[in-house]
């Protein structure tokens, strides 16, 4: 299994590496950049189709903690925070892998990630193609507020309580919200059964660690600087029935930030849109990579 070594912490991460059988000519590779609580799994449906079917080499690590990746390393001796998840990203695209050209294709937590590992990193900037944030966990908290993007710290601590008592309970019960909200939609008890597999590999202690991290982050002034100091094409897709991160506090927010921003709101979505339109968004995926 592919793993890299993090430069932090020397934390043993894991990461897939899908490679079309033939060359890619000049199509960029498409780093995908999972929410929390999942692990790369989450986008299964997306990076097989388009390396099998389109001819995409596509990157998919496990963030620390989360699925077959460490949370902690022999050498820590610090806290991990958001940056830390970045500095893993930027050592691995740009050291380990040395990847060239690529496209940020994030969920949830992800998108600030991707913000955070191209303010980290030159060699990024340079060779970064676009970003599609899918659902985005932006732009977070203002100063003095409650966390607009994400929820209230009322519900964090609910959702954190619920793990920490009975976490295949609370997944069971709570998770069909997460894929379908207020949507209306049904999923397959086996569609259901394999998320719920996905969360179980999640370490404990960054399940807790990491909603604190996301519920704390403010992105407003990362993004007013992406917006004004870079051109890379961004692309968010958001759903209408997402009670996850809502679009109005959200992708809509960020559009204000940052006016080029396109968007695509999904009707009967909800934050795990690429489970319940997947094939929308491969098709959107597709038209704005080769765009």
């Amino acid at each position: 299994m592919p793993r890299y070594t993090s430069p932090v912490d020397r934390a043993q991460l894991y990461y897939r590496d899908y490679r079309p059988l033939e060359a890619t000519g000049t199509k960029p590779t498409l780093v995908f950049l999972h929410g929390w609580p999942y692990s790369s799994l989450a986008w299964e449906t997306l990076t097989v189709q388009l390396c099998v079917n389109h001819g995409f080499r596509c990157i998919a690590p496990d963030r620390r903690g989360f699925g077959k990746s460490d949370w902690d390393g022999p050498q820590s001796d610090a806290q991990i925070t958001y940056e830390t998840f970045a500095q893993d990203t930027v050592h691995l695209l740009q050291k380990f892998l040395d990847v060239g050209s690529f496209v940020f294709i994030t969920s949830s937590m992800g998108a600030g990630e991707s913000v955070l590992a191209l303010e980290a990193s030159d060699y990024l900037r340079k060779n970064c193609k676009g970003l599609v944030w899918v659902a985005p966990a932006l732009p977070g908290k203002l100063p003095g507020e409650d966390n607009r993007s994400t929820g209230p710290k009322a519900v964090w601590d609910d959702i954190c309580a619920g793990f920490q008592k009975a976490r295949a309970d609370f997944v069971h019960v709570a998770l069909p919200g997460v894929i379908v909200g207020t949507s209306g939609l049904t999923v397959s008890p086996e569609l259901l059964r394999q998320h719920e597999r996905i969360v179980e590999d999640a370490d404990g202690l960054a399940i807790q660690r990491c909603a604190h991290i996301v519920r704390e982050s403010d992105f407003n002034d990362k993004l007013l600087r992406l917006g004004e100091d870079s051109q890379v094409p961004i692309l968010c897709v958001h759903g209408d029935s997402d009670t996850g991160a809502p679009y109005e506090k959200s992708t809509k927010v960020v559009k204000e930030i940052i006016p080029r921003v396109q968007v695509e709101l999904y009707e009967q979505a909800a934050h795990a849109l690429n489970v319940t339109h997947a094939e929308r968004l491969l098709g959107d995926v597709l038209k704005f990579v080769q765009t």
